[in-house]
């Protein structure tokens, strides 16, 4: 009887519609689709905030932020920004202490956790877009670029542990030490707290502007705050989701760095960034899915091929400087990514180990007292 209530108390069920987390995922998409266009129609009422916007000043400069500090307007935007990271966290904590059942078995259920996060997402979304026309900086005003990239970044990298078991970390190979299931199961616990920071972090980093480098990456975000909600269903664990949702970073990098190449004369960077998450794609999260290998193999053929094609001289190719071939930028990417992956398991495994001898040392101490 305890069982069946608390069932009740946390999933919300209809005989009805027995898949809401199906109707959900769509009705998500289809909001990202149609939020992206507002943002898209919307952008020229903000032309007296872009008309004063800076020069691009390089790399390491963010071109969507004022040219001045309003002290007010920023400690509006960080308000906003640590209340719905307080609240997401809050509902993650409620999560993992009540819906226990959920997270060893998910269904297709909705449970409050995903109703009321979806509910605060779609808030704060409406907020930050009111925002952005009111006073239109965001967290970029006060941090720099690279914590916004560095938070996707880690995002990425958790990924790959949590999926080793799945999709394993290239070819398909499962990684054992320091990938152990010790390790995988910390960072599954942990993951949700992480990943939120780097989603909201950088959600109110960027302003809702109109710019074909800020759409695409609203949608992204969008999408990862699909995923973020739709936790403990099996949405959040449909692997074709899962791969969908990795390697859609790819053409958003493409859309940034052609974007910033053809408007502000940016270096070409687009073959770095495509090449180098179209590997991640090819030697690691098709393996999650359901491919027949010589399907994989012409995979990493057509792969092979446009990566020469890349550096091969116009007008056979696309007339890259083989310099950067000798570099191995296709490879850049991949090693941050598999780079961080392993030392962020590395540094648990060794945590975990040294707790262990801790424990052992300690064991031994009494037992030489008594």
């Amino acid at each position: 009887m305890k069982t069946r209530d608390l069932r009740k108390q946390t999933t919300i069920s209809s005989p009805k519609l027995k898949h809401k987390a199906r109707y959900a995922l769509v009705g998500c998409i289809i909001f990202s689709i149609l939020f992206t266009i507002i943002i898209w129609l919307l952008g020229p009422n903000l032309n007296h905030f872009t008309l004063i916007l800076l020069p691009d000043q390089g790399s390491g400069w963010y071109y969507w932020q004022l040219p001045y500090r309003d002290f007010w307007a920023m400690n509006i935007v960080w308000l906003f920004y640590f209340a719905n990271q307080f609240l997401i966290w809050g509902a993650i904590y409620w999560a993992q202490k009540n819906l226990t059942r959920e997270r060893a078995n998910p269904t297709y259920d909705l449970t409050k956790y995903n109703v009321v996060v979806l509910g605060i997402t779609l808030f704060f979304i409406f907020l930050h877009l009111l925002q952005t026309h009111l006073w239109f900086d965001g967290l970029a005003q006060d941090v720099p670029i690279i914590t916004s990239q560095g938070s996707v970044i880690i995002m990425l990298s958790i990924v790959l542990i949590l999926l080793n078991p799945v999709q394993g970390l290239f070819l398909g190979k499962k990684v054992g030490k320091p990938f152990t299931a010790r390790v995988t199961e910390f960072f599954r616990r942990t993951h949700m707290y992480i990943i939120s920071w780097a989603l909201i972090f950088t959600f109110w980093f960027h302003p809702m502007v109109n710019d074909p480098q800020l759409l695409t990456g609203f949608f992204f975000m969008f999408l990862l705050f699909t995923q973020m909600s739709l936790a403990y269903t099996k949405i959040h664990i449909d692997m074709r989701w899962l791969v969908l949702l990795q390697s859609w970073v790819a053409i958003h990098a493409l859309f940034v760095a052609v974007f910033n190449t053809m408007f502000f004369n940016s270096p070409d960077m687009w073959p770095m960034f495509f090449s180098g998450f179209a590997f991640m794609f090819v030697f690691t999260y098709m393996y999650a899915l359901n491919i027949k290998k010589n399907i994989r193999w012409l995979i990493i053929a057509a792969y092979i091929l446009f990566v020469i094609f890349l550096y091969v001289p116009s007008p056979f190719g696309f007339g890259r400087d083989p310099s950067f071939l000798m570099r191995l930028e296709f490879l850049w990417i991949p090693i941050v990514l598999y780079g961080l992956a392993a030392l962020m398991a590395t540094a648990v495994f060794l945590w975990f180990r040294q707790e262990k001898n801790m424990r052992i040392r300690y064991e031994l101490t009494r037992t030489f007292k008594r």
